[in-house]
């Protein structure tokens, strides 16, 4: 399923947009020189957001960047100086003209150093619910990325809802997941509009804005969804659209949940047999998942205890040994040292350890969590669901063997539908651009976005290429881990030229 509104603007016949823009261009109304019949349309439908103007200022604490941040930016040599930040106006529901309320968008505009830069540059992390201004800024120094920002003006928002743009603000009431959903969305009405479509409509709007003629991307994990979404949206207006870890549209179904859940346990498996050999820990009393398994059910019954009383059980170690899938090598070494310290009672690493998890670790925060229930399925199709999982080995970290009342319980999640937006969002295919195919980067070990779905994801695009990363983690190009996927990207940004269709990367 996808939002009626979407579909019946992508589908609209070409002569009756003709019709419309011709009717209102005599009306006195202006378009972009390059805007096509989608674009347009939005212009068409909310013209006061079209017509303020940013206003640009320092990019300073209020916009994420204390002075350390700032500091260590610059000791890197990233022209801090010359950071805008701004707030503009967007509107509240894309879908509803009718309306006239509007919520407030953070934004950044990070000028190349180069001062020849002719196109700008958006991005995002992903998540969902991680900050694009703090995600803007650290590119401007991250390892690699050099030859990229000295062509690029770079551009970063924090979606709506996320960080500070007009944030989602609750705590939780009940134990009952959907009943905190639900009562957060009551008292937020922003949660009912944030899904990717809306935010990607965003994005078209600081694109005219800006007067940028395209929109080139670079998005990573969620943000790969977030810029295929844009791409079928907007087909004509993009430029160069690097997706890194990429999904698909059924990113938040029932089905490509679970996937990302047997992905996390295949990946810890792999974490836990390495730690004595590639990792070259002296302590791993962790062998596999069975045996992690174990140890989460003995610190449910008896949590570790930090000094200042936190309580570490078992699902919050689980999320910090998860947490070490998304970092390098390094990383993981900490992670394995630290967890086994803590497990032999170590006080200083039980500290360290419910210090690193205070904000909840890799979860997705509330949030991201409204951005996922709009896309998920208003059809979750559970039979489909059933079938998928029917020969899977779930592991008994997932409340496996077999699929039994225990699995279905904690994957048959219909939570989602205390949001009555759910599955407003496009649930069912993107669609390529115009123009330059789309380079999406698949790493074949990762956890968060299993590598089957950045493959399903080229499918769905038709217009796109898919390169490679032979390796485990999150996030290829920019880590400062493959060269390989490094020069690629960069070649692909400056150029548009694609690697070699047979180009596999690894690490360096």
């Amino acid at each position: 399923m996808t939002s009626s509104t979407p579909r019946r603007r992508v589908t609209i016949a070409a002569a009756a947009v003709a019709a419309v823009l011709t009717t209102l261009s005599l009306a006195g109304c202006t378009f972009g020189p390059n805007e096509q019949p989608e674009a347009a349309q939005q212009r068409i439908d909310f013209p006061n957001v079209y017509a303020q103007e940013i206003a640009w200022g320092e990019c300073d604490e209020s916009f994420g960047m204390p002075e350390p941040f700032a500091q260590m930016l610059a000791d890197r040599g990233a022209p801090v100086e010359s950071f805008q930040c701004a707030m503009i106006d967007v509107p509240l529901d894309w879908n509803d003209p009718s309306r006239d309320e509007t919520v407030k968008l953070a934004i950044s505009h990070l000028p190349s150093p180069s001062g020849d830069a002719k196109e700008a540059l958006f991005s995002n992390p992903g998540g969902p619910g991680q900050s694009g201004l703090s995600h803007a800024f650290t590119l401007t120094a991250s390892e690699g990325f050099t030859d990229v920002y000295a062509a690029y003006d770079l551009i970063g928002i924090d979606p709506r809802g996320v960080g500070l743009s007009t944030p989602v603000a609750c705590e939780s009431v009940s134990s009952i997941r959907s009943v905190n959903l639900a009562t957060c969305a009551d008292a937020n009405p922003i949660a009912h509009s944030m899904g990717t479509s809306q935010a990607a409509r965003d994005m078209e709007l600081v694109r005219a804005l800006i007067d940028a003629e395209r929109f080139n991307y670079l998005g990573y994990s969620y943000g790969t969804v977030l810029g295929a979404t844009y791409s079928t949206l907007f087909p004509e207006q993009v430029g160069r659209m690097l997706l890194d870890g990429a999904i698909d549209s059924g990113w938040s179904s029932l089905t490509g949940n679970f996937d990302q859940a047997m992905a996390i346990v295949g990946a810890l498996s792999q974490l836990l047999s390495d730690c004595g050999t590639l990792y070259e820990q002296t302590s791993c009393p962790i062998a596999d998942p069975d045996a992690l398994n174990t140890v989460k059910n003995q610190l449910d019954d008896a949590p570790l205890v930090a000094s200042d009383g936190t309580p570490v059980p078992g699902e919050m170690f689980l999320h910090y040994l998860i947490s070490g899938l998304y970092q390098a090598d390094g990383g993981r070494e900490i992670v394995l040292d630290v967890s086994s310290r803590a497990l032999a009672g170590e006080q200083m690493a039980i500290d360290f350890l419910a210090e690193q998890m205070a904000g909840g670790g890799a979860k997705v925060n509330l949030s991201g969590t409204f951005v996922k229930c709009h896309s998920f399925p208003a059809d979750p199709d559970i039979p489909g669901f059933l079938a998928h999982i029917e020969d899977a080995e779930i592991p008994a970290l997932l409340n496996g063997p077999g699929v039994n009342d225990a699995v279905l319980r904690e994957h048959v999640d219909l939570s989602c539908f205390a949001l009555a937006e759910s599955g407003d969002d496009i649930t069912d295919s993107f669609t390529g651009p115009a123009g330059d195919p789309v380079l999406v980067i698949g790493i074949t070990g990762d956890h968060a976005t299993p590598y089957a779905r950045s493959e399903s994801l080229v499918r769905q695009l038709g217009n796109a290429h898919l390169l490679t990363l032979q390796g485990n983690g999150h996030g290829a190009s920019f880590q400062g881990r493959s060269t390989c996927a490094d020069d690629a990207a960069t070649a692909y940004l400056l150029t548009g030229a694609l690697p070699p269709d047979d180009l596999i990367c690894t690490d360096d």
